[in-house]
């Protein structure tokens, strides 16, 4: 559905586009000063946080690996479970690695604790996760 096509169902407008902007590069000016010349392995949790993530990456001034992850825990229900399901086979590597997980929403936590769970090495750099 299209942007006009919605505008009759929108109630109020929450933040608007200079809002959002504003808050993506400090976003991003707080990300480069945490990872200061190191590199960086950002995962975007699909499909949801793309739109976000390209907007924030753009605005990171440092080298940065990206890879993706597809998760689910609504198992066709629309609210979450507590299950978890790795829909890709191959999750990203990050061993030894900065990594930062870009999700669009963090509603009951499951989905990131079951990364986090999946991901707890002790040869790992460091974590961190952004949810829009």
């Amino acid at each position: 559905m299209r942007y006009r096509q919605m505008q009759g169902d929108i109630e109020r407008v929450l933040f608007d586009g200079a809002a959002i902007h504003k808050r993506l590069d400090e976003m991003a000016a707080q990300i480069t000063a945490d990872y200061p010349e190191r590199e960086l392995t950002v995962i975007a949790i699909l499909t949801g946080s793309l739109m976000f993530m390209s907007d924030l990456l753009r605005r990171i001034p440092l080298p940065l690996k990206l890879d993706c992850l597809s998760v689910a825990s609504y198992h066709g229900k629309t609210q979450t479970s507590s299950g978890v399901i790795f829909k890709q086979l191959d999750v990203p590597n990050v061993a030894g690695r900065d990594f930062l997980i870009l999700d669009d929403i963090l509603e009951s936590g499951h989905t990131l604790a079951a990364i986090r769970k999946s991901w707890k090495r002790p040869n790992r750099a460091a974590f961190g996760s952004v949810c829009c």
